[in-house]
């Protein structure tokens, strides 16, 4: 899943305002971390997590909870939701795996990041991007001034991503595309709040990043877009459940997958009425919501053999440029059993 920033700084508006960019981009990521920590500590320390009519969700600023609202479905809802907000999916999927959420939106790459490093946990459902630009809302960004023009001028160079995340995936396909060695890159890991800065003061030389954080970075402030996924086949966003919460919360889970599938299926056809409601939980303008709204919606698919191995390839990518030691077996970390809950969900009228 995308992980909106929560304000913006200004445009490319001169070099007087780039110290308050920065300054503004650093704060921002601080202030996300914090929030995290506020909001997660009542679930570890609290009984909710263990409270069998909550499901503690794990997501990010403009994420499930601002879709479900935009689409309705937060209305009657007959158990407990408590929001656990993260700034990144990295620590959401830490306390996944932790048992201090139930539940939490990541995108294939993320995930596969954390199974394959040993987490707990399992896919539940899935979905397809499917806006008409939605491939176009994960890019690598360099400075408009950049000498950087190809792929191939990405030899050598710094380039900030965070470590298993959906950004560190696209440059993988396209370096693999373009018969690139992975290895010749520069990887700098960085938060996408420390990565914004870092691209404005020159300390990195490339910015592989996803959603808001491209519409930002072009129509704020000014940066280009050196390559991004738009002629790469859609890659698949996840929700994933900790095998404990799957045992002891199946009907919850059942329940709240069922309301996403619905959700998604709303904003295909509202994707302005979404934007707006996003543009306001985010604090984002309103055409930079536009942007990101295309890469949150899309197409439920089935947890099946034939998705276990589209994701096997991530594996392999991650594992060719050292970024993981082994190739673990993927079929243990997809649940195909809520499948039943998308497709009666989907054969709802209105749906």
């Amino acid at each position: 899943m995308t992980d909106p920033v929560a304000s913006h700084a200004g445009g490319a508006g001169g070099k007087g305002r780039q110290p308050r960019l920065w300054l503004a981009a650093a704060a921002l990521a601080l202030a996300l971390a914090a929030l995290a920590t506020f909001l997660l500590r009542p679930v570890q320390d609290g009984p909710a997590a263990h409270d069998g009519r909550t499901l503690v969700v794990g997501d990010q600023r403009g994420g499930a909870q601002a879709l479900l609202k935009a689409a309705g479905e937060l209305e009657d809802v007959p158990y407990r939701i408590k929001w656990a907000l993260f700034p990144a999916a990295s620590p959401l999927l830490e306390a996944l795996d932790a048992g201090a959420i139930d539940i939490g939106g990541i995108g294939g790459a993320p995930f596969a990041f954390a199974y394959a490093s040993g987490a707990h946990i399992k896919a539940v459902t899935a979905y397809r991007p499917t806006g008409t630009h939605a491939g176009k809302a994960s890019a690598i960004v360099v400075p408009k001034n950049s000498p950087i023009r190809t792929l191939a001028d990405l030899e050598g160079k710094r380039v900030a991503t965070i470590r298993g995340s959906v950004g560190q995936d696209l440059v993988l396909r396209l370096l693999e595309r373009a018969g690139i060695d992975p290895k010749s890159i520069r990887w700098t890991y960085l938060s996408n709040g420390e990565s914004k800065a870092a691209l404005a003061s020159g300390a990195i030389d490339a910015w592989s990043t996803w959603g808001s954080y491209v519409g930002i970075a072009v129509l704020e402030d000014g940066d280009r877009i050196l390559a991004d996924g738009g002629d790469l086949p859609s890659g698949v966003g996840f929700y994933a459940a900790n095998d404990k919460a799957i045992e002891q919360k199946r009907a919850l889970l059942g329940d709240y997958i069922a309301r996403l599938a619905r959700a998604r299926a709303w904003a295909r056809d509202h994707l302005d009425d979404y934007a707006r409601v996003l543009a306001k939980e985010t604090g984002i303008p309103l055409d930079v919501a536009r942007f990101a709204a295309q890469s949150y919606v899309g197409t439920a698919v089935p947890i099946d053999a034939a998705l276990v191995r589209e994701q096997s390839r991530i594996f392999e990518r991650y594992h060719a440029a050292g970024i993981i030691p082994n190739i673990p077996k993927a079929d243990k970390g997809y649940d195909g059993s809520f499948n039943q809950h998308v497709a009666g969900a989907l054969r709802r009228p209105g749906a």
